[in-house]
């Protein structure tokens, strides 16, 4: 592997490791409000879905 490769991977995994920890957060906040188990499941996808949308328009970007 050359360094960009290395660079590019690490920062993939701090990302992605920031992304699952906003989210454990975002899902105890929501258990601790007494929030239904719905309401969760839709604010988390949500959320997924705002991610997926801000990564692949940065991709396209980067192209």
């Amino acid at each position: 592997m050359e360094s960009d490769e290395i660079g590019a991977l690490s920062e993939a995994v701090i990302a992605f490791v920031t992304v699952i920890g906003l989210m454990v957060g975002f899902y105890y906040n929501l258990k601790t409000s007494n929030t239904g188990f719905w309401y969760i499941i839709l604010f988390e996808s949500l959320f997924v879905i705002a991610v997926a949308l801000f990564a692949s328009g940065v991709r396209g970007e980067m192209k």
